[in-house]
């Protein structure tokens, strides 16, 4: 393994900020019914949504820079490990897209006012039921996402304390 080579710092940003903001988007999306209904609620609702937004670009610069200009690292760990370490990252970007549509079409399917200074026109506003699955599945997606990030920072830790290989300092700019 070589533990000598690091991520870029356009890499590292691009990890940490997507990290940051799909945190603080989980902890809004799962805490929007606490907001009281009416201009609260529109306002957390609709930070998510421009923070979801947000998320897209992010996750487009990060995947233009992956194929386009980041370090190319050999894999941290050879063999099978290694290649499900890679297959992970790739679900990673995956499901984060996933997400990101799914989020876009319950916005559209429920017609989510924005902010107060405009109304996304909903699909099918008599649609109860799709309106629930389209939530749900946005939900679920999440949930997935964020149980393999939490299995993810968990071997990043197991790397870092139990096997001390440096695989954590690739991707820690204060670990250098």
């Amino acid at each position: 393994m070589n533990t000598t080579a690091f991520y870029d710092s356009k890499t590292i940003a691009y990890h940490w900020i997507s990290a940051i903001l799909i945190l603080i988007l989980w902890l809004l999306g799962d805490n929007i019914d606490l907001f009281t209904r009416g201009d609260p609620r529109v306002y957390a609702r609709s930070t998510h949504i421009a923070l979801g937004l947000v998320l897209a670009v992010i996750l487009a610069l990060r995947l233009k820079w992956k194929i386009g200009g980041a370090n190319k690292l050999p894999q941290a760990v050879p063999g099978f490990l290694g290649k499900l370490a890679v297959s992970t990252h790739h679900i990673f970007y995956l499901l984060i897209a996933c997400i990101i549509a799914v989020g876009i079409a319950a916005v559209w399917v429920r017609g989510d006012n924005i902010f107060n200074l405009f109304r996304v026109p909903a699909f099918d506003p008599a649609n109860k039921q799709l309106r629930e699955e389209v939530v749900d599945l946005h939900g679920l997606l999440v949930n997935v996402l964020l149980i393999l990030a939490a299995g993810h920072s968990l071997l990043a830790l197991w790397h870092h304390v139990m096997i001390k290989d440096g695989v954590l300092k690739r991707m820690w700019p204060n670990l250098k």
